[in-house]
């Protein structure tokens, strides 16, 4: 049983981007693990909105950067004596190889899947409440009747332009999660201020809690100030700052 929830705040557009990624790619493993056809229509829409997102023209130059900035930060490790120099190395060429594979392709990603007409037309009709219901898409309605091991097999197909993508999302946000810096804080009144490092090229902020607290950050980033307001769970009115002495822990995720 889950007993510490955690929250993750991006200090970027290029984490903010990878953990959007991360959690279409986990609704994605999830609903293809089921043969059901709703879990089928959620791993397709996963992979839709995947498209969607990596839309952006820039998309490979932000990936680069903090590659490069993560290649810039361990390459300087090798020069330390009391450092894991195997450990090192495999992080490197990982990083290394990522970064190939962003330069690799100079196509548009997933740029075959807009191509596909059957996809532009569940993609088109996503945007309309229920729109992709059987009498909109009677196509769609028919290929998700089909046997569940053809609707894996395509699905597989049409997530196969992101898996490299995806490797690359999880290396990032694996190396930004492992460089934390963990404290153990209280929020007096449910409220937490701080002052940062405008040195310090910070990619996320992570609050750990106690589930059982019913609490949940607002989390306010500028250059010299981090702000915390603790809200408690209410789904009938107003969120409302708790009065109470909030204990957590914040992680300070850097290159």
């Amino acid at each position: 049983m889950i007993e510490t929830i955690i929250y993750e705040h991006p200090l970027n557009e290029t984490i903010r981007l990878c953990l959007r990624l991360e959690y279409l790619f986990k609704q994605i493993d999830y609903h293809s693990q089921h043969e059901a056809e709703w879990n089928t229509r959620a791993a397709l829409n996963a992979v839709l909105e995947i498209l969607e997102v990596v839309e952006r023209p820039d998309l490979k130059n932000k990936l680069g950067q903090i590659l490069n900035q993560y290649i810039t930060a361990f390459s300087a490790l090798t020069k330390l004596e009391n450092v894991d120099k195997k450990l090192l190395a495999l992080t490197l060429t990982q990083l290394n190889k990522a970064m190939n594979e962003v330069h690799a392709n100079q196509s548009k990603v997933g740029q075959e899947l807009r191509n596909n007409e059957f996809l532009n037309a569940i993609l088109q009709r996503m945007a309309v409440p229920a729109g992709t219901c059987a009498f909109n898409l009677p196509v769609y309605h028919l290929w998700l009747q089909q046997p569940a091991n053809l609707r894996v097999k395509n699905l597989a197909l049409w997530l196969e332009p992101f898996e490299f993508l995806r490797g690359i999302v999880a290396l990032i946000l694996r190396l930004t999660r492992d460089s934390a810096q963990v404290e153990t804080l209280m929020a007096r009144g449910g409220f937490y201020q701080a002052m940062l490092d405008s040195n310090v090229a910070y990619q996320m902020i992570g609050i750990a809690m106690l589930l059982k607290e019913k609490l949940y950050p607002e989390i306010s980033v500028g250059r010299y100030r981090l702000t915390i307001h603790f809200f408690e769970l209410n789904i009938k009115k107003r969120a409302c700052q708790t009065s109470e002495d909030v204990s957590f822990k914040l992680s300070y995720c850097r290159v």
